[in-house]
C-alpha cells in the first residue's frame, strides 16, 4: 500500500512539472499572438482612410453622380449613388466619434434617399431638384461642424474627360 501511495506521488508530481512545461509553452503562445495583434493594430490604423480621404471620395462621386443624373444615365446614376453610400457607411465605422460623422444620419441620410427615389423613378426633374437638397445638405453640415469654408456645388463641368456621361452606347 505504501507503494502505491509513493508511486501515486510520483506520477501527480511528473504530472504537475509536465503541466507547467504546457502552460509555459502556452503563455509563449499567447505572447507572440498578442504582439502579433498589437503590430496589425498598428498597420491598420497607417493603412486607414482618414476623413479627409473619404470626403474626397464623396466629392468625386457626388460629382459623377450629377452628370449621370443629367444625362439620364439611371444605372450609372444608380452605380455612383451606391458609391456615395458605401463611403458614407466606411465614414461611420472608421470615424465613430466624429462630430461630422455623427450627423451624416440627421443631416443626409434623408436627402440620399430622396436621391434615390428619383433614380428609381427615372425622373429628370425630382431629381434635380434633390440632387441641389443634397448639395445643400452638405453645405449645411459642413457650416454645423465648422468647415463652412468647404463649399459644394453643383458641378458645372466633369473633371472626368475620360468617362461618357450618356446612355449612347456607340
Amino acid at each position: 500500500m505504501r507503494n502505491l501511495i509513493l508511486i501515486s506521488i510520483i506520477l501527480f508530481l511528473f504530472g504537475c512539472a509536465d503541466n507547467t512545461n504546457k502552460v509555459k509553452e502556452l503563455q509563449s503562445e499567447v505572447n507572440a499572438l498578442n504582439a502579433q495583434n498589437d503590430s496589425l493594430k498598428k498597420l491598420v490604423n497607417i493603412m486607414k482612410p482618414g476623413l479627409g480621404e473619404l470626403m474626397l471620395g464623396l466629392q468625386v462621386h457626388h460629382n459623377k453622380l450629377w452628370f449621370a443624373g443629367r444625362e439620364e444615365n439611371w444605372p450609372l446614376a444608380q452605380f455612383e449613388y451606391d458609391e456615395i453610400m458605401e463611403i458614407v457607411q466606411q465614414a461611420e465605422a472608421i470615424e465613430t466619434n466624429r462630430p461630422e460623422v455623427k450627423l451624416f444620419k440627421p443631416m443626409l441620410y434623408s436627402h440620399l434617399d430622396s436621391i434615390q427615389k428619383a433614380i428609381k423613378g427615372r425622373d429628370v426633374h425630382d431629381f434635380t431638384e434633390k440632387f441641389y437638397s443634397l448639395t445643400n445638405a452638405c453645405n449645411n453640415c459642413h457650416k454645423n461642424t465648422h468647415f463652412e469654408f468647404n463649399k459644394i456645388q453643383t458641378p458645372e463641368r466633369t473633371p472626368f474627360s475620360n468617362q461618357d456621361f450618356s446612355t449612347d452606347n456607340n
